[in-house]
């Protein structure tokens, strides 16, 4: 037992020493770290009193007393601050001597490196910076030994490598400047992988250029919402900057780019609210820019804004300042010689509004519509031809084509139909683009006269002269292949002649790529803003033909929400109301077919459905 005793009191008394002398060594270690801060405090007192060779002195003797990473550090910033660059340099190395791995000890002597110019000698160490903390530091090193290279590939290519990717990534982690993002998103951009370019969006932008190139970005990659909160922020940017001139982009840029992702919302609204900051002082815009390519733009999506919107006063007055100020662009000389066509047609009148023209009465409606605007067809016609003479636009041909059919009432359509086939091949020597757009023009005008057989003909010869076919296989499938090849409208086309042929799954596939596929956006039930509604309604048609009335009404609800012309977006409504009354809702079928013959008065259709609706009800 006294064995047993004497052990015990041994281990307790061996433990309490133990406890005394870790006690003793923190306390040692903790007056030493209270000792050289207050000895680094009287340097800071020195060198602020302008003291240096005392400073010098003191951080000499400190220097002895150093006993890790951070105790070094702070001896070499004051050896730097007093401007004492070989004895900062010293102690880092000294430093690194003793601890070759640390981080921070190798990113600040890669730092002072580079500072000097040392490319060289900072390479060493900035390799072991990689994919850490201070990777920033290792980006810059080879950014800047890049410089060497440039000049022999050109500096776009060059820094478009995919090496230099992780260097762009590592040197916004260490700086947070959104300028290296946007390097990582170019690259992606001329790749092709719009998503992934979009998805490095920082957090904040560093300008006016940033936030704009950010809204460019994810409107590519079909991020509109996204885009529009970037495209906010550059507006709001530019506007608070008097100096405008400082930045590549301007307001022009920013508001087009933001009426446009507010469109692909299906936010006309908002869309035209954005253009009026422009169309409404454009004078003054005028004044303020060099390049007004996107002006005309604007307008004239304001212009059809206000057409759709039943604003025939403002469409008119829009149109004719454009057509003036602008007298060659094309979409307004299309647009003005649509106008004058419909301005010139007369409204057929019932037998009551006969004979009140006939008592020499008139209504309201009757003196607003008398009173309307017209333009002289010849007046359009002149347009044309004087923008044709300076220079030659396929667009502007078929538009003038399509007024001459529209007018000449000399022209039967065995005139007309024998005309466009002589055009058609007289202009396989004029140009692919014009052949291209007569193609598409003769297809509708082919359709429109029920000329079947020879649309058919036509729309066949043209799709297997401009891809690769093989006879023994079958047309559809081998067009399905290619069909990303062609222009839109002539996909549309091939989707309608498809089910009119009774090919009901190739017309759904190629109506399915018309509709969420052809902008190259992938994101599930977003569609195309390329795509024509007529299209949109065609595939929902045969959604709601085959059974899936689901699929049907969610696609006819998103083309509701994106058309502004209220004759279309009424038959949109009409046809939701089928849907619903074929499903037994006669509530939502009622409503439907009541906003449908609201928007439209003159869909007949749609008031006899509201009428039999009522009736069950």
């Amino acid at each position: 037992m006294k064995e047993v005793k004497k052990l015990k009191r041994f281990i307790s008394i061996s433990i309490f020493l133990g406890m005394i002398l870790f006690c003793f060594s923190a306390c040692s270690m903790r007056a030493e770290q209270n000792s050289l801060t207050s000895q680094l405090e009287i340097i800071d007192a020195l060198i602020s009193q302008n003291q240096m060779q005392s400073a010098i002195k003191e951080l000499k003797k400190v220097e002895k007393r150093a006993y890790d990473s951070w105790s070094y550090i702070g001896i070499y910033k004051r050896f730097i601050l007093i401007g004492e660059q070989n004895l900062a340099e010293k102690i880092i190395k000294k430093a690194l001597k003793k601890n070759k791995q640390n981080q921070e000890l190798l990113a600040v002597y890669t730092n002072f490196l580079l500072r000097q110019n040392r490319l060289e000698d900072a390479g060493k160490y900035a390799e072991k910076l990689r994919n850490g903390n201070y990777a920033s530091l290792y980006s810059e090193l080879v950014l800047r030994e890049s410089q060497k290279q440039v000049m022999d590939q050109g500096a776009y290519a060059f820094y478009q490598n995919e090496d230099f990717y992780q260097i762009y990534l590592d040197a916004y982690k260490g700086s947070k400047n959104p300028i290296w993002l946007r390097n990582c998103a170019v690259y992606n951009l001329t790749q092709g992988l719009y998503n992934q370019a979009s998805l490095l969006n920082p957090p904040a932008y560093a300008d006016v250029d940033d936030a704009y190139f950010w809204g460019l970005c994810l409107y590519d990659a079909g991020k509109y919402n996204f885009a529009i909160e970037a495209l906010e922020k550059a507006h709001k940017y530019y506007s608070d900057y008097d100096n405008k001139k400082q930045f590549k982009c301007n307001e022009i840029q920013i508001v087009a780019l933001e009426s446009d992702a507010y469109m692909a919302v299906s936010d006309f609204e908002q869309a035209d609210t954005v253009r009026s900051c422009v169309v409404n002082n454009i004078d003054t815009v005028f004044a303020d820019i060099k390049d007004d390519s996107l002006l005309p733009i604007i307008m004239v999506n304001s212009a059809i804004y206000a057409k759709n919107q039943m604003s025939e006063d403002y469409f008119a007055d829009l149109l004719f300042y454009i057509v003036n100020r602008w007298p060659d662009y094309v979409p307004a000389l299309i647009l003005y010689s649509d106008f004058a066509y419909t301005s010139n047609l007369e409204k057929k009148e019932d037998d009551e509004v006969a004979a009140l023209r006939r008592a020499g009465i008139k209504s309201l409606e009757m003196e607003k519509y008398d009173s309307r605007r017209k333009i002289p067809l010849s007046d359009a016609l002149y347009r044309i031809d004087q923008s044709l003479k300076r220079k030659a636009d396929p667009y502007l041909s078929i538009a003038k084509l399509d007024l001459k059919y529209k007018t000449d009432p000399k022209l039967s359509e065995k005139d007309k139909y024998r005309d466009l086939w002589v055009l058609l091949e007289d202009n396989y020597i004029e140009g692919e683009i014009y052949h291209t757009l007569l193609v598409q023009y003769a297809l509708n005008f082919l359709l429109t006269t029920k000329e079947y057989d020879d649309a058919w003909n036509l729309f066949y010869k043209f799709t297997t002269s401009h891809g690769t076919y093989d006879a023994k296989r079958d047309f559809w499938e081998q067009f399905i292949e290619q069909m990303k090849y062609y222009d839109l409208p002539i996909v549309e086309m091939a989707a309608w002649f498809a089910s009119d042929l009774k090919k009901t799954n190739e017309a759904i596939r190629i109506y399915e790529y018309c509709v969420y596929e052809s902008a190259g956006l992938l994101e599930d039930g977003l569609i195309s803003p390329l795509v024509s509604s007529a299209s949109c309604m065609n595939l929902a048609n045969i959604y709601f033909s085959i059974g899936k009335k689901d699929r049907a009404l969610d696609l006819y609800g998103k083309i509701a929400g994106r058309e502004v012309n209220n004759a279309k977006r009424s038959e949109i409504f009409y046809r939701i109301a089928c849907i619903y009354s074929a499903l037994g809702d006669i509530k939502n079928a009622l409503r439907s077919s009541e906003y449908a013959s609201s928007l439209y008065p003159e869909n007949e259709r749609a008031s006899v459905l509201k009428d039999k609706l009522r009736a069950k009800k």
